[in-house]
């Protein structure tokens, strides 16, 4: 008797110690989650909306979810020339919206002044202390890495004032021409050509050749077969705009398809 007490007592100072000695991380999947335990990635992105700049970080974890509408909650505080973001844990949700899917978060850090702020990025009480720097060209992350956390594109160019983007499509290759017109009108409007910095803008991308490499503008695609992008300086009427637009919007057939974006946020587009 005295030795199955023995062994029980040895037995169970095992199980004590070996989960007190237990660090292993396990990310959890499903709706009852109380930690973040998976990397999170963060992009530096500014909404242009109504002519008012709001810088945002879109976020995104590493860990697809069984749902596809999880939601990493936060807390930010800030001063003057500092911001201190804490991601609290995954969200539980009232309903699952189906489709496997990361979770995310978007941060609105709102309207900030061309300066370099103190900003503090905490995951799983991991606390990393990096600068989030602006210009008047390009908003920065600088030593946002850690353990938890994954700065996607530390450098957002900023676009400028004045700008205008899109693209002009077609089907058929007999409407080449036709959408080659949108370009005439555009500068008979006073708009230019413009040539910007290579870079990621957060709307588009421009790479070393100083080309158009991509258009990642807001709402619905042109969905077309064929089309051209285009940046353009234009310090008109967006009156102007609008009108150019609603003419082929108005066309037999929306033959040729175009949008055009402007740095004030406004959209414009015939589809």
């Amino acid at each position: 008797m005295r030795r199955i007490i023995i062994l029980f007592v040895l037995l169970s100072l095992w199980i004590i110690v070996s989960l007190g000695c237990d660090n292993t991380k396990e990310v959890i999947i499903g709706p009852e989650i109380d930690s973040i335990n998976t990397v999170i990635n963060i992009e530096i992105f500014e909404n242009l909306d109504n002519g008012l700049r709001s810088v945002q970080l879109r976020c995104v974890t590493d860990s697809i979810f069984p749902c596809a509408n999880f939601l990493i909650e936060y807390d930010l505080s800030t001063t003057s020339n500092t911001l201190a973001l804490t991601f609290t844990r995954i969200s539980d949700l009232t309903f699952c919206l189906d489709g496997f899917a990361p979770a995310a978060a978007i941060v609105i850090l709102g309207a900030l002044v061309n300066i370099s702020y103190d900003f503090s990025i905490t995951v799983d009480r991991v606390t990393v202390s990096a600068q989030l720097i602006l210009t008047d060209s390009t908003i920065q992350i600088l030593n946002g890495d850690s353990t938890w956390t994954n700065i996607v594109r530390s450098i957002l160019y900023r676009v400028p004032a004045n700008t205008i983007w899109g693209e002009a499509g077609y089907n058929d290759p007999v409407l080449r021409d036709s959408a080659l017109t949108f370009f005439d009108s555009l500068e008979s409007l006073g708009a230019t050509p413009d040539t910007l910095s290579t870079g990621h803008y957060g709307y588009f991308f421009i790479d070393s050749t100083n080309a158009i490499d991509s258009i990642l503008g807001l709402g619905p695609s042109i969905g077309t077969d064929s089309l051209f992008s285009y940046i353009y300086n234009y310090t008109g009427d967006t009156t102007a705009l609008s009108n150019l637009v609603q003419a082929y919007e108005n066309q037999s057939g929306n033959l040729v398809k175009v949008n055009i974006i402007t740095s004030d946020g406004y959209q414009f587009r015939s589809y």
